[in-house]
């Protein structure tokens, strides 16, 4: 099978609107100035992780740190947005409560209220565990409902319910706290048209954050809440979501340093697939005139209202982007990385998701993490099924309880592509490696 390689960008040029002396990784994080899309380099493969904000690059773990605040702030400057702190005083109720799974679990549910500027916002999340006090690990899924199926929803989103209910039963022998919260009622999830300030984006609208970043936010607000309910063990947390919930889960990981396992779910383009390189006949997101895998491009005409407009400004000039799905999974070592995928998910981006996999790799290999990331491969399409729930599930097992399953997160798909980078990582730095809340 042949495949297509575009160009990317490995260098990065920042400016300031008084004076070309580069900023610091601090205030980037505090002034957010990145260099407009036109003033950006041209360089090709997936772009160089290492590269600082003055153009050297880091040359020891030491520095890691420093680099991840700096490439933080990058992804919310051109994707993401910036997001507001979450606030400590929310109302949090619970609204039903009663046994599950045959006695087994306890099946909750809890609504959250958020006010600000004479605004209120209500949310709900529900979660099965075992019938004890314990905290327990837990996982955590974005989601466009709760567990219960809805007679009105299509029969495929029927599917994915069932499919995460037996999920939560299987989770919940295995000694684990499972929880969905419904995204939809955080921000609704509106595609085309005005970008308006809808949802908790209303609550806050001095910050230019977008739907996904939204999400991310309400998610760890959901581990806020279960903290606050002395349920979770606060050492233990994976959150997940598939699709659109994959970019959300991956945003979460990134910016909460309290999640232990980030588990996108074939997430595509603004998730974990790359947003340069795609299988032949793939690249221009359409095949035989229909689109066919999602790019900038197609977001911009989709799903512009999940992003911050600044990242469409690289429709057109994918190679001036400084950053590709590997430098957000970077950023997550060396706390764990899972991404269960479908072979024949193509408008996920098989090819990008395996090779941004491959170059991130070497970042947590580097920081001494190197089996903290995984990849899990099953035949079929676009979906969160029994096959990706498992392989969540015995990843969890294995970095929690060290309990092994036999199952591979090692395993490539396209183990014949060459990596498309043209930078290394820097030498093996001497002493102790950073540590996962650095």
């Amino acid at each position: 099978m042949k495949h297509i390689i575009t160009s990317g960008v490995i260098a990065i040029i920042l400016s300031t609107t008084s004076c070309t002396t580069m900023l610091s990784s601090d205030s980037l994080q505090s002034t957010g100035e990145f260099a407009p899309v036109e003033k950006l380099s041209v360089h090709e493969g997936l772009p160089d992780p290492f590269v600082k904000p003055d153009g050297s690059r880091v040359t020891s773990t030491k520095e890691w740190p420093a680099q991840r605040v700096y490439l933080k702030a990058m992804l919310a400057h051109y994707v993401y947005g910036s997001m507001p702190p979450r606030p400590t005083d929310f109302g949090l109720e619970r609204t039903m409560s009663r046994l599950a799974f045959d006695g087994l679990s306890i099946h909750e549910r809890y609504a959250v209220t958020l006010e600000r500027n004479g605004k209120k916002l209500v949310f709900h999340f529900e979660f099965f565990k075992p019938v004890d006090s314990k905290r327990r690990p837990a996982i955590i899924k974005n989601c466009f409902a709760l567990f219960d199926a809805d007679s009105k929803l299509p029969n495929s989103r029927k599917k994915s319910l069932r499919w995460d209910r037996e999920a939560a039963h299987e989770a919940v022998k295995r000694g684990y706290l499972f929880c969905k919260f419904v995204r939809t009622e955080v921000t609704p999830d509106t595609t085309k048209g005005k970008r308006e300030k809808r949802g908790v984006l209303g609550l806050y609208p001095e910050y230019d954050w977008a739907i996904i970043a939204a999400w991310a936010w309400a998610q760890s607000m959901v581990v806020d809440a279960l903290d606050r309910l002395a349920l979770v063990d606060m050492e233990k947390i994976v959150v997940t979501g598939h699709s659109r919930g994959g970019k959300t889960a991956l945003c979460t990981g990134i910016y909460d340093e309290r999640i232990a396992i980030t588990a996108p779910n074939s997430s595509g383009a603004g998730g974990t697939a790359s947003m340069r390189y795609f299988e032949e006949g793939r690249e221009t997101g359409k095949l035989d005139g229909k689109p066919s895998h999602q790019t900038i491009a197609t977001a911009q005409s989709g799903v512009p209202n999940w992003w911050n407009a600044r990242w469409f400004q690289f429709v057109g000039k994918i190679d001036r982007m400084p950053f590709d799905s590997h430098t957000m999974k970077a950023l997550i070592a060396p706390r764990a990385l899972v991404n269960p995928h479908g072979r024949n998910d193509y408008w996920a981006n098989p090819y990008g998701t395996e090779l941004t996999y491959r170059a991130a790799d070497k970042v947590f290999a580097w920081l001494g993490a190197k089996e903290q990331q995984g990849i899990h491969w099953r035949d079929g399409g676009h979906s969160q099924g029994t096959k990706d729930w498992a392989a969540l599930l015995d990843f969890a097992d294995w970095k929690f309880f060290n309990k092994k399953s036999g199952r591979s997160f090692s395993t490539l798909n396209y183990p014949d592509t060459k990596l498309p980078i043209r930078w290394d990582v820097p030498p093996a730095s001497q002493g102790q490696q950073p540590s996962a809340h650095d």
